[in-house]
């Protein structure tokens, strides 16, 4: 309800302590006077696209939607330039055929929006899972073939596309998706009955290793820290490394590493040769495709008869395949003959549901396996 008092006449100021609010980062106070404008000229654009980014950044997505959506309207659709918001708020809000539509313009309007390129990606993938699969395979295909040189166009739009497999995931991508989702990344774990930090931990438990502590242990691939802590009691050092300096500082804040690295995992690890008592990684050779090299980093890493133990999400093909999700799943036959050729004796590989996607459980595999 906007004072008796206000009129159009008073417009002017209000954008321009709105503007003051925002550059002294008073979101609150100026989406209130945007809100105000708004409620005296419904179609003013300046109001209607700064309170549809003051709504992103307030993680409030359909006043985002709405303000946004309205502007579009009104400037038509190639005037608008706000598709990276429109297109973030319309994903979150699971409206993945609009999502895909604002992204797949806001990209078009500038070829360098990594924000819309990475955005993209997963609204594709809803779309896809949703049972839009032509469209997205379609666009997918368009993507990759315009935007060649993108690391979620070469990782994501190859995955959704069926067009060549890389054979592991581009760092820069990796780094990209969970920076993306570090600050909510466990929340949405939860959502999804995430289990393989647990899973790992119950199969080191049920053969003894670590049982009496004090091993040198690496966290490959740590993320925010889950698996870290299941791995503190029984480490006399725990050391982490991760592509995505987002999770890495989730990870510190848990206080459960010794150190912490930014660093390419098959790099790493070739530059500490025997140094570990343990590896272990909860759900990050879903990002390689090919195990070989991996599986020799890991090898090269571990002292003699050191222990390594992983999850990956299985298949039942000959080795491996890359989902449309973008991450990679694995067959049983290949984890024995990638670790076995490594130098590696298998000590147990179990199968288990590691979590749910869209509802349904997503099927994994745990390995145990010593170094020879």
């Amino acid at each position: 309800m906007v004072d008796a008092q206000i009129t159009t006449d008073d417009i002017p100021d209000l954008i321009e302590r709105a503007e003051e609010h925002y550059r002294r980062s008073r979101l609150t106070e100026s989406a209130a006077d945007y809100d105000t404008v708004l409620a005296l000229d419904p179609d003013n654009l300046d109001a209607l696209e700064w309170r549809g980014e003051i709504a992103v950044q307030l993680d409030d997505y359909e006043t985002a939607a709405d303000r946004l959506g309205a502007a579009r309207r009104i400037r038509g659709d190639d005037a608008f330039g706000e598709y990276t918001n429109l297109g973030l708020a319309l994903y979150e809000l699971n409206r993945a055929d609009e999502a895909v539509d604002a992204l797949w313009r806001a990209i078009q309007q500038d070829a360098d929006d990594l924000v819309s390129h990475s955005n993209l990606g997963k609204a594709l993938y809803d779309q896809h899972a949703n049972g839009e699969r032509e469209t997205a395979i379609r666009i997918a295909a368009e993507w990759l073939s315009r935007f060649p040189d993108n690391p979620d166009a070469q990782h994501i739009g190859a995955a959704i596309s069926g067009g060549t497999t890389p054979n592991v995931a581009n760092s820069a991508y990796v780094a990209d998706v969970f920076n993306d989702y570090a600050a909510s990344f466990e929340e949405k774990l939860a959502e999804l009955a995430y289990r393989a930090p647990v899973l790992i931990e119950a199969l080191l438990t049920r053969h003894m290793i670590g049982a009496e502590g004090g091993l040198s242990i690496l966290d490959a691939g740590c993320g925010t820290g889950l698996l870290g802590q299941c791995l503190r009691p029984i480490a006399s050092r725990l050391e982490g490394v991760d592509l995505s300096p987002g999770m890495l500082k989730e990870a510190e804040a848990k206080s459960c590493y010794d150190t912490l690295a930014e660093a390419e995992l098959v790099s790493f690890l070739c530059e500490r040769p025997g140094r570990y008592d343990l590896i272990a990684a909860a759900d990050v050779l879903c990002y390689f495709g090919a195990l070989e090299d991996a599986a020799a980093a890991f090898y090269t890493a571990l002292k003699p008869t050191g222990t390594l133990a992983f999850s990956v999400e299985a298949t039942e093909t000959e080795s491996y395949i890359l989902n449309e999700s973008g991450r990679y799943k694995h067959s049983a036959a290949y984890l024995r003959h990638v670790v076995e050729e490594a130098g590696f004796s298998i000590l147990a590989l179990d199968d288990d549901s590691l979590r749910t996607e869209y509802g349904v459980p997503v099927e994994g595999l745990i390995l145990l396996a010593q170094r020879d």
